[in-house]
């Protein structure tokens, strides 16, 4: 809950869209459906806050309740995309779940990025970010969601591979 904590301190327009009410989400259906858990904090998240766009640019795919199969779906379409790269040997190693060490999108950008854990045998909560850009680069981050989007608002992470300028001071939230 820290995370998510340190996360609206950083992006107060977060409050805009937190649901009064905690949602209740279906992560039993979205883990048998997935074939997985996912990060405690992206589950918090979701919990809070439906799916949202931060800064006109990134999308994070959080799950409505009732629609947690379509959330998976979407990830499985995703997954279906990077299988597709590493095939023609351009995601720089890194593959798509369920292989070992596979890939599982949360997020994409307006300009055709995609945002991934990478999925670890230490469980859902020591997946790292792996962000791919349209210009072909790839790049990770060693820490959580929550920590990775707080550490682009408030500097601490460096937005490489995406526009110099997201996502500013006081990035603007829309659901």
């Amino acid at each position: 809950m820290l995370k998510i904590d340190r996360l609206e301190q950083a992006v107060p327009a977060l409050g805009l869209i937190k649901s009064a009410q905690p949602r209740t989400v279906n992560w039993a259906a979205v883990s048998a459906e997935l074939g997985t858990g996912l990060p405690q904090d992206f589950m918090e998240l979701a919990e809070r806050y439906p799916a949202f766009i931060m800064a006109d640019f990134l999308s994070l795919h959080l799950p409505d309740p009732g629609e947690e199969v379509g959330l998976v779906r979407g990830m499985k379409e995703t997954l279906r995309s990077l299988a597709e790269l590493h095939e023609e040997e351009m995601t720089e190693g890194y593959v798509p779940y369920p292989e070992p060490g596979g890939l599982i999108p949360w997020g994409d950008s307006a300009e055709g990025d995609n945002f991934y854990w990478r999925t670890g045998r230490d469980g859902p909560d020591s997946w790292t970010v792996v962000v791919e850009t349209r210009n072909g680069y790839w790049g990770t981050y060693e820490g959580t969601l929550t920590e990775y989007l707080t550490g682009l608002v408030t500097g601490t992470v460096e937005p490489d591979g995406l526009p110099p300028d997201f996502p500013g001071e006081n990035p603007t939230v829309i659901s």
